[in-house]
């Protein structure tokens, strides 16, 4: 099971620097993180998908499918700026 944000833009920097956007994604996943008591390590982007050890595809030929957007580097700034909004 998983919970999606989609943002709006053509590229992860473009993503990150919109601050309106921004603070409403960083609000919604602070809520979402702390109704469903979810770890800031466990908030993942598309692209790292695949290392989640929640990662659990039942049709075989999507097991090694993922995306190509928001990758380790830019989900660290994401996880960095929600930790910044504090604990639950």
């Amino acid at each position: 099971m998983s919970i999606g944000i989609e943002h709006t833009g053509y590229s992860d920097g473009q993503v990150l620097s919109d601050k309106d956007q921004m603070h409403s994604s960083l609000k919604l996943t602070k809520w979402l993180r702390c109704r469903f008591d979810i770890r800031i390590k466990n908030v993942i982007g598309h692209n790292e998908s695949l290392s989640s050890p929640y990662h659990h595809e039942r049709v075989k030929r999507l097991r090694t499918q993922t995306h190509g957007d928001f990758k380790r580097k830019s989900m660290n700034r994401y996880r960095h700026r929600l930790r910044a909004l504090g604990q639950c």
